[in-house]
């Protein structure tokens, strides 16, 4: 996967998490983002790939009935036992039993149970969620094109996700030069408008202007 950096929203529309779950977790160590941590009011987080599959993994344990004081002693345990792993909650093969999280060595047979006990296991494939997740973050950076209507006329404009700082980018082909970026697709809607009015204006004074 590219090294595109994801906002907190694109997060927590790609894993399930909520806002106040990212918060918690961040600030507590269970799991930061990497490119870029919350400086005080108005920062925004950034996260990496992995940083999401982490996320997704924490949140489908927590799901299969895992408390979270025994993920984060999993975390521990693999942190200390998994040292040559760089990131062993995002590249290794965990199992949970409902209370425990095992761990899938290089030998099939062996499971490490990184918390304690265990009782019917569910295997969660890590590998699975990374692929489910570079789906939807395909589905979710691709362009997409819509039509309004302005001086008599239909226009076509692509409205591009920005996955890392959230929002929009939204230009019109057809109009070089007119592209501008938005929080929300109302607003891109809107702004293009405004903006290809202007440009229109603009283009329209000019033969005056030249022929002075």
């Amino acid at each position: 996967m590219s090294s595109t950096g994801f906002s907190a929203d694109t997060a927590r529309r790609l894993t399930g998490v909520t806002y106040r779950q990212l918060d918690y977790w961040d600030k507590t160590g269970l799991v930061r983002p990497s490119i870029r941590s919350a400086q005080g009011k108005g920062s925004r987080r950034v996260y990496s790939f992995q940083d999401v599959v982490e996320l997704r993994v924490v949140s489908r344990m927590l799901a299969s009935g895992v408390s979270l004081p025994a993920v984060r002693k999993a975390v521990r345990y693999l942190q200390d036992h998994f040292d040559h792993v760089t990131r062993p909650l995002a590249q290794l093969t965990l199992v949970s039993s409902g209370r425990s999280i095992l761990v899938r060595t290089n030998d099939p047979r062996h499971l490490v149970d990184a918390t304690s006990g265990g009782q019917v296991i569910v295997a969660v494939s890590v590998a699975a969620i990374a692929r489910e997740l570079k789906k939807n973050v395909v589905e979710l950076s691709a362009p997409r094109q819509f039509e309004f209507k302005l001086r008599g006329r239909t226009w076509q404009a692509v409205l591009t996700p920005d996955l890392e700082a959230g929002g929009f980018t939204v230009e019109v082909p057809d109009l070089p030069g007119v592209i501008t970026e938005a929080d929300s697709i109302a607003e891109a809607k809107r702004m293009v408008r405004e903006a290809a009015a202007l440009w229109l204006d603009v283009d329209a004074a000019q033969p005056k202007m030249r022929a002075r």
